[in-house]
């Protein structure tokens, strides 16, 4: 997130057993609740994102505008996670502009 982007507050329930392993995990990273919450959604994001893209519901190009990363970013998180890439000319071409330029 960037410094000027607006937030919201939101509120949700959480069982005890819950908020006790979410406790736990925030002792363990020493962060505030406000950061670890951020970062479970990023995270669960991330994921779901890349199942959708695994499904092939999502396209690249989708999947990182839902992610708020470039394609070549994307690209890149498919290599770290392991995930095949399914390349196509338009997306090769666009990929190579972002990283070498024209």
């Amino acid at each position: 997130m960037t410094e000027t982007e607006q937030t919201i507050v939101i509120t949700f329930r959480l069982t005890k057993r819950n908020l006790s392993r979410i406790e736990a995990v925030r002792k363990l990273e020493k962060v505030d609740r406000s950061t670890l919450f951020k970062e479970f959604v990023e995270d669960g994001l991330r994921q779901r994102v890349l199942r959708f893209y695994k499904k092939g519901k999502l396209t690249q190009r989708c999947a990182a505008e839902l992610l708020g990363i470039t394609l070549r970013e994307f690209l890149e998180l498919l290599e770290a996670e392991g995930v095949p890439i399914n390349w196509d000319l338009s997306i090769i071409k666009q990929y190579m502009r972002e990283k070498y330029g024209e």
